[in-house]
């Protein structure tokens, strides 16, 4: 699994990152970039907002500016590329799209959109493969083929206005992502986090599920095993060390979680490392 923090670290010259993954897994979040999925190959379970459908081979799935979305191995294998951009690549606007909104963020564009759409998408990647911003006029080529391509994906697409203001559900959500992805190391119950959103543990628990398709403490788990798996592949930490620094109450709690979500245990992983991707 490839662990996509939510603050993204870009080159000062091109503040854009674009890279190709087998099976891509991650957790529901949110982040001001834009975010480009194209499926290369197979299929896998793609959630943006309130909405999760299986994208196959050829669609695309756009993540507007702090839409909340997830990937998700649903069993079948997948290779998917994935461009993520600030906005303010396309222009002095912090979000994009600006005065307008997709009316759905999946596209399954005809043979030949789809063929000029995703060439775009392998210039980008051949372009900063070949060098990035540190080639001469890389960085002004990546930036005028990634606003060709939003241009034509703005024309591709259905559209609409823009609702004056985002769903309460979703900015609320979006918020609560952000605090469980901050205090997630600490000690977090149903309770503690409904207490700090002022709102009825039953409630919270509901609003939480509905919108995700998951309960808070398996959300809580999912994130607190991505960020042991990072440490296990990265660190010499003991297992011991990463369950308790990654919020685990004990190694014995740590090993049944980690095996739930992953299918084997955080040793087996650290003796095998993580599968081959490419």
């Amino acid at each position: 699994m490839k662990f996509i923090y939510e603050n993204w670290k870009f080159d000062s010259e091109l503040p854009l990152k674009i890279f190709s993954h087998n099976n891509i897994q991650f957790y529901a979040h949110c982040h001001p970039e834009v975010e480009i999925i194209y499926v290369e190959s197979g299929s896998l379970l793609l959630g943006v907002n309130e909405e999760k459908r299986e994208v196959h081979a050829g669609d695309f799935v756009i993540c507007s500016s702090n839409d909340i979305h997830s990937f998700e191995y649903g069993g079948k294998e997948s290779r998917a590329t994935v461009l993520v951009f600030k906005p303010e690549l396309l222009g002095s606007s912090r979000t994009w799209p600006g005065d307008f909104q997709f009316t759905s963020p999946y596209f399954t564009p005809a043979d030949k959109d789809r063929k000029r759409l995703y060439g775009l998408l392998q210039a980008i990647y051949q372009e900063c493969e070949g060098g990035g911003a540190a080639a001469p006029a890389s960085a002004l080529m990546v930036r005028g083929l990634t606003m060709q391509l939003c241009a034509d994906l703005q024309r591709c697409m259905p559209v609409a206005p823009k609702a004056k203001e985002p769903y309460e559900q979703r900015a609320r959500l979006q918020k609560m992502l952000s605090y469980i992805e901050e205090n997630c190391r600490t000690e977090m119950t149903l309770e503690s986090i409904a207490g700090h959103f002022n709102m009825d543990p039953f409630h919270f628990s509901r609003t939480f599920k509905s919108t995700l398709g998951l309960s808070f403490k398996t959300y809580l788990n999912m994130v607190r095993v991505s960020l042991a798996e990072i440490k296990l592949e990265n660190t010499d930490d003991s297992i011991m060390e990463i369950a308790l620094e990654c919020g685990f109450s004990s190694i014995r709690t740590f090993n049944r979680v980690y095996k739930s979500i992953k299918g084997r245990t955080p040793s087996h992983y650290r003796k095998q490392g993580a599968a081959p991707q490419d």
